[in-house]
């Protein structure tokens, strides 16, 4: 690694977020600290002192640490829920894996931090500073203007090919051996994340939402300024005409052209499984909008699970769907059929070897992979999911999809799809959607990102605060009511007292 990868490594952990955190509002500079910093980090990783810096613990652990120093009160407030459980089922479970494979107490101690950097961090983020629906499209607003910086160096890659990460940091993030970087007829980007594929999930969720937000009428000018930095402004009631101080909404640009401008740097980013969940979402999120049903967004949620499952139950009965799916494949393009094939027959072979310790899996160091007789590795593990299932089990496998998909599922019992494409809520539905993007694409790839992690955390933050209000403002109602009650009755008996009645 270049100097200037341990300089950017360094900077961001203890220069760049604290920076962040003293000239932004608190907010603003925990989701900015998240996916700025995931967005232009290097993939390496050095030592300092008990810390191994990689670029997971530069864009959360230093997050969490800057949170206790400059905002130390956002975890008094949090309120811890049942829908957290999932988290940490995820988060500890690795530790019991280790012991009941006598891997040892510190191998699972080192795989629980290993999963608090990925996953427990950042859900926590999310979590601390996701307290209403304000805050919810305040994250997809950060979600949209970061792809917006990322469009000039996709820009820069698509002309000269895809090696910035190389020319400044001083290596590869994936060996491409020159066929996944050429793609349809011209360079696809990747920039600084670790794969093409990775890029082109990430900007199909950033121009998804900004459809979404702009279809939906949530977002006409999107503000140059980020909350809490507009000043304040005193603005008249025209129903009480009384005078109030608001935050100022400082200057904006028309929002559709930058909605186009991300679909179209999306579409030039030639990545097939960007476009394949871009447009299950959009056809989901269009029947909730205009058909107003939820049904297709809920089966949407759902696709992992039966597609995990299913793959699964193969191993136990003759149902099979390979053939059926490879040869409509072949139809459209041989080469990837035999990519699709090829990944099936290792997935029956790492879903055999998985059922053997089905409930906490083999734990790391290869020991869910096949070997032969003489330890050659027979496996390619290329899909979260398999790699998940034969790791962690049934049980992490479960906890992790439940993560991303359980506050999307509750998203949508509890509100109907009037409310779910009000402008108030479209922030909401558009992470849900991204969600779902994000899980449907672990299937084939394991390509891993923490903002999503952090999109789920500010989800279920919602829904708790949202759960947790509801009394409160009842409460808060019938109170105000028995005062209003209480206030005429008074005013009758003193108006009868005086004998005007």
């Amino acid at each position: 690694m270049t100097p200037q990868g341990y300089i950017a490594l360094l900077g961001w952990f203890f220069v760049g977020v604290p920076m962040l955190f003293l000239f932004l509002p608190k907010r603003t500079a925990a989701f900015s600290g998240l996916v700025i910093g995931w967005l232009f980090l290097p993939w390496g990783h050095f030592q300092v002192g008990p810390i191994d810096i990689t670029r997971n613990v530069a864009v959360s652990l230093n997050v969490i640490g800057c949170i206790f120093l400059f905002d130390p009160t956002r975890f008094l407030r949090l309120r811890p829920s049942w829908f957290d459980l999932p988290i940490v089922i995820w988060c500890v479970s690795p530790f019991f894996t280790s012991i009941s494979n006598d891997l040892g107490a510190y191998d699972g101690g080192a795989a629980i931090q290993s999963q608090l950097y990925v996953w427990g961090l950042p859900y926590l983020i999310g979590r601390l500073y996701v307290t209403d629906l304000a805050s919810l499209k305040h994250m997809a607003m950060i979600f949209i203007f970061a792809a917006i910086i990322y469009v000039p160096f996709i820009l820069w890659e698509i002309r000269f090919s895809p090696r910035l990460h190389q020319a400044i940091y001083g290596f590869r993030t994936y060996d491409h051996g020159g066929t996944a970087t050429w793609r349809l007829g011209g360079w696809r980007p990747l920039v600084f994340q670790r794969h093409g594929l990775m890029l082109g999930v990430l900007m199909a969720s950033a121009a998804l939402l900004a459809c979404w937000l702009w279809f939906t009428k949530s977002v006409k000018l999107m503000p140059l300024m980020p909350p809490g930095m507009r000043g304040k402004q005193v603005v008249q009631d025209p129903g009480s005409g009384r005078k109030r101080l608001v935050e100022a909404i400082g200057p904006t640009m028309v929002f559709w052209p930058l909605v186009l401008g991300l679909l179209g740097i999306f579409v030039l980013c030639r990545a097939l499984n960007g476009l394949f969940v871009f447009a299950i979402a959009c056809g989901a999120l269009g029947a909730l909008k205009v058909i107003k049903i939820r049904t297709p967004l809920v089966l949407f949620a759902m696709i992992p699970f039966v597609f995990a499952g299913t793959r699964i139950v193969q191993q136990y009965t003759s149902f099979s769907f390979d053939q059926p799916l490879i040869d409509f494949i072949e139809r459209i393009d041989e080469n990837r059929a035999g990519s699709i094939e090829f990944r099936f027959e290792n997935e029956h072979m790492l879903t055999e070897k998985a059922m053997e310790r089905p409930l906490l899996g083999w734990g790391g160091w290869g020991r869910n992979r096949v070997y032969d007789d003489a330890g050659n590795d027979l496996t390619v593990t290329d899909g979260f999911w398999i790699i998940t299932l034969g790791q962690s089990g049934l049980i992490g496998l479960g906890a992790s999809f439940f993560v991303l998909l359980g506050p999307v599922f509750v998203l949508l019992k509890r509100h109907n799809a009037r409310t779910l494409v009000s402008a108030e809520y479209a922030a909401a539905t558009g992470i849900a959607a991204v969600l779902c993007m994000y899980t449907m694409d672990c299937l084939p790839n394991a390509m891993l990102n923490p903002m999503y992690v952090m999109a789920a955390g500010g989800l279920t933050g919602l829904i708790v605060t949202q759960q947790s209000g509801k009394p409160v403002r009842a409460r808060r109602q019938m109170s105000h009511q028995e005062m209003q009650g209480r206030s005429r009755q008074g005013h009758h008996l003193a108006h009868a007292r005086s004998g005007g009645v």
